[in-house]
């Protein structure tokens, strides 16, 4: 009852480490990449759970307490040293180059290789754990016996049932794993079972193994050509005066003899997999050779499951000085498993299992009632501890590899802050230099096209009221000339107006280059800032951007459609104005004024004294003599003014029809436009590129911001 009440605990416990490594993985996969320790650690730093319980009674019930391990920041540099073996047990990753030991590739590779590694190695943890509770539910167990090659390793298994099942030879001859139990758990029938697939025996099921006969089990087992996986032999052992081994009455034992490890990579890696799903290990040691490098190995891989190892230093009779031998493999236990020296005694036997055979050893068989009590009286040791001693190395992993994470989290956090904090002032300086940027350049646009229309408007009012100054420098041919001479003054008009818009236009074109350049300057002044290198550009690479001409801005098609059209008529010729255009009447008007001021009857008097004197006759002809010298030169007057008129008359009208279709507002706002075109690209392009600095700054502090968040979430997971 005490031993299944330990087994429910320790099931509990391995369900509980499976969940957290799963968790672990999960948040390595998803949200943080768990920081490997490739730092440097103190010697004195976290030690590995190297032991069980002294007390069997104890070992399950007081699990071994685990404290915070130290992180990287928290040891000094003159204590300091690389990351080994004795730091990581189950979850270290080993990745080596070649054969050199010193060659360590995990430095070169990227956190999230890293990361991909450590979750493989968490899952293959969790497939461990899985195959703990598959034992540990288990009635039974399992008694690996492996070694070197040539270590006598079945002839050990034969020692032990006492009768000569598996073949032995003084050359290397076992080739796959051979179960040996007991012939009741096949209904008391000895046969040989060759299984093609281990998860797919049956032995209920005749497809899904193959019967061998004993006389040919010697070549299945030095051959192996049909690449069996495993035998199954079920015999009738032989007891001793201590009683069965494998059929003892109290849970049911199967000896497997496995193939020498260092026969070739694969069965080496065959053998190290299967270790897993043994309760006992019994390690065969050739006393002639000691441990070997692919012993010491499997040793120390078995070591993170199992503290207790059994040893036996076979073949020992052929040795001459044997406390020699002795001393010196005891030695290399107590460098391999502590524990195991701890308990010498009873673990590390020197045997003999050819004079077993010959007649029996007492040394063998102290041998075999160590492994009896090892395996059936002192099941807490053999069958929970290692569940207890893996559960327990792998929280020790997950406690160092937090406190890494959390030490990591910190450093990551606090390197952050640092570089937010750096970087404010100049996030700042960024955002008011950009409002400023933006500024200026609306205020170079605005102000650039409020000059452009208020001299336009200005220049070319001006213009349309000074119109007759330019007809003034037409030559006059006289009167047989006037309709060609109308036609020149006219023309004028016309080209006078135009150059006065084009000389708008290039006052315009000014006004663009030097907006232009101010935009120019101020990118020159975001360029110096060094986040940004692209200059204010518009258009083909070659071209300067403060040039711009008069032909890029000028009017599409005619300045103007009613000077177009403009055609010269009869009223541009005579000018009824008198007041304006016969000034020498003026004075013939003040004569005829102060003529009819006089009363009518002195004027009709003085026409009746006249007529009696010369004659009613002649005084007409008087009379019609003078009006038509007055008419005559009248006529004189008016056609020797013409030119006057032509001018006059066609610079008022060109004015009116001008004003009629708003030519000075339509030039005004078509020059504003234009230029608000030319200059709003590069305040656009200024403003943009700002904008862009800004965004980039900001995407850095959010990406700062969420690796913090990351690094915080962390640091309170791990911790």
């Amino acid at each position: 009852r005490l031993f299944a009440d330990k087994c429910r605990r320790m099931h509990t416990h391995l369900l509980g480490t499976r969940s957290l490594l799963r968790d672990i993985g999960e948040y390595n996969r998803t949200k943080w990449p768990v920081h490997y320790p490739l730092a440097r650690v103190a010697h004195n730093g976290l030690k590995r759970s190297s032991s069980v319980l002294a007390s069997e009674a104890t070992m399950v019930d007081t699990p071994q307490a685990l404290r915070r391990a130290q992180t990287t920041d928290e040891i000094p540099d003159s204590e300091a040293r690389l990351l080994d073996g004795s730091d990581l047990s189950v979850l270290k990753l080993d990745l080596r180059l070649s054969y050199h030991a010193e060659s360590d590739v995990m430095g070169s590779l990227e956190e999230s290789s890293i990361a991909r590694l450590l979750d493989e190695r968490l899952a293959q943890c969790e497939g461990h754990i899985d195959k703990l509770l598959a034992r540990i539910a288990d009635k039974s167990s399992k008694i690996l016996v492996t070694g070197d090659l040539n270590a006598g390793k079945s002839t050990l298994v034969n020692a032990l049932v006492r009768r000569d099942i598996l073949p032995r030879d003084q050359q290397p001859c076992t080739m796959l794993f051979c179960e040996v139990v007991d012939a009741s758990l096949n209904a008391g029938v000895e046969e040989i079972h060759a299984v093609p697939s281990i998860a797919a025996y049956d032995r209920n099921d005749a497809s899904s193994f193959v019967r061998v006969r004993s006389e040919d089990l010697e070549d299945v087992v030095m051959e192996n050509d049909e690449h069996f996986q495993q035998l199954k032999i079920y015999t009738n052992e032989r007891p001793s005066e201590h009683g069965s081994l494998l059929h003892n009455g109290v849970v049911d034992v199967a000896l497997i003899d496995s193939p020498g490890l260092n026969r070739d990579s694969l069965k080496t890696t065959q053998l190290f997999a299967r270790q897993e799903e043994i309760d006992v290990v019994v390690f065969v040691v050739n006393a002639e050779n000691h441990f070997t490098l692919s012993g010491q190995d499997f040793l120390l891989n078995a070591g993170n499951e199992k503290a207790h190892i059994f040893i036996v230093v076979n073949r020992f009779d052929a040795i001459r000085r044997r406390d020699r031998c002795e001393r010196m493999v005891l030695d290399q236990i107590r460098d391999l498993s502590p524990l195991t020296y701890a308990e010498r005694s009873d673990l590390v036997h020197f045997v003999s299992a050819h004079e077993q055979l010959a007649g029996g050893s007492a040394a063998f068989a102290r041998m075999e009632h160590c492994l009896r009590s090892f395996t059936l009286e002192q099941r807490f040791k053999s069958k929970l501890a290692p569940a207890q001693r893996y559960t327990s190395n792998v929280l020790h992993d997950v406690c160092f590899l937090a406190a890494e994470n959390v030490g990591a989290a910190t450093r990551r956090i606090q390197e952050i802050n640092s570089v937010l904090r750096d970087n404010m002032p100049r996030y700042e300086a960024l955002l008011e230099q950009r409002t400023d940027a933006s500024q200026r350049a609306e205020h170079v646009l605005d102000s650039g096209c409020a000059e452009v229309r208020r001299h336009t408007a200005a220049h070319l009012a001006t213009t349309q009221l000074h119109l007759q100054d330019a007809a003034d420098k037409v030559a006059y041919g006289g009167l047989l000339a006037l309709w060609t001479y109308a036609e020149n003054v006219l023309l004028a008009i016309v080209r006078h107006v135009e150059h006065e818009v084009a000389e708008c236009d290039r006052f315009a074109c000014f006004t663009i280059q030097h907006a232009r350049a101010e935009l120019a300057e101020l990118e020159a002044q975001r360029c110096s800032l060094g986040e940004l290198s692209d200059s204010l550009h518009v258009g083909s690479e070659s071209d300067d951007v403060t040039s711009v001409t008069a032909s890029q801005i000028a009017s599409i098609g005619t300045i103007s459609n009613a000077l177009d059209t403009a055609q010269l008529e009869l009223s541009d010729f005579i000018d009824l104005d008198l007041s304006r255009n016969w000034g020498t009447l003026t004075s013939l008007s003040a004569s005829l004024g102060l003529f009819a001021s006089k009363s009518v009857a002195a004027n009709a008097f003085s026409l009746l004294r006249l007529s009696s004197s010369v004659g009613t006759t002649t005084a007409r002809r008087m009379v019609a003599t003078a009006a038509v010298l007055i008419g005559a030169g009248s006529v004189f007057y008016i056609v020797s003014d013409m030119d006057a008129t032509v001018r006059r008359k066609l610079a008022q009208r060109v004015a009116l029809m001008l004003d009629a279709e708003g030519f000075v507002e339509h030039h005004a706002e078509r020059l504003t436009t234009e230029a608000s075109r030319a200059i709003r690209p590069f305040a656009w392009h200024l403003q943009h590129n700002f904008q862009r600095m800004v965004e980039a700054e900001e995407h850095k502090r959010a990406d700062h911001l969420h690796r913090r968040r990351a690094a915080q979430d962390s640091q309170i997971y791990f911790d």
